[in-house]
């Protein structure tokens, strides 16, 4: 036999890969492929199990957040300057024609279910005319349900009309208290947290805002 028509191992390699490497290699690759599809399939699952357990204590420290700087920009008496509850010469900055001075925190006071305040936008002076010391219209905070509800006014430039508008902060809110001594505000969220998650269903968070006047 001259074994013109035969190959041997070495040269039918040297041609190509064989049909059992070929196979092989292919198994190899959907085992390896189907490995990282079943992972990435258990992260992704992983991780909206996550995001259900700590979203609502995330979104309720992003809303105490929130409210603390707006408080950081508050102050007890508004635009009123002197402090005697009357719109004089000077203190309606804004000229939105009231008296922004709608703090509704006494001294003293422990554990309001709500609070409204004037937020201080200082603005860059226009034309000469200096707006340091402006005072937005109301911004109210308080609980509906258990939705953390942010209640501000806004004034029509040309018809200084006020008109209301209402937004959902957070929900899963139970309890909302604010206390107050001198220039220090005390805030606590009461979080519903999901059961059979954490060791108790419900958890407070707390922080402490120092007023600007």
């Amino acid at each position: 036999m001259s074994g013109r028509g035969f190959l041997s191992p070495r040269r039918a390699r040297a041609r190509g890969f064989t049909i059992v490497e070929m196979v092989l290699g292919a198994s190899i690759f959907i085992v390896i492929f189907g490995a990282a599809v079943v992972a990435l399939l258990n992260d992704r699952r992983a991780e909206r199990v996550l995001t259900a357990q700590l979203g609502p204590e995330m979104r309720a420290r992003q809303a105490l957040e929130r409210l603390s700087a707006e408080l950081r920009m508050a102050g007890v008496r508004g635009e009123d300057r002197n402090d005697n509850g009357e719109l004089d010469e000077g203190e309606d900055v804004n000229a939105n024609g009231r008296l922004d001075a709608d703090w509704s925190l006494p001294e003293g006071a422990v554990d309001q279910p709500e609070l409204t305040f004037n937020r201080r936008i200082d603005l860059p002076a226009d034309e000469g005319i200096a707006t340091s010391g402006v005072y937005s219209s109301p911004v109210r905070y308080f609980l509906e349900g258990e939705s953390l509800i942010r209640v501000w006014t806004r004034t029509d430039p040309d018809t200084k009309e006020m008109e209301e508008l209402r937004h959902v902060v957070a929900q899963g809110i139970s309890g909302l208290r604010f206390s107050r001594e001198g220039a220090l505000i005390s805030i606590a969220l009461d979080v519903r947290l999901p059961r059979n998650v954490y060791k108790t269903d419900l958890r407070t968070l707390t922080t402490s805002v120092w007023l600007r006047n």
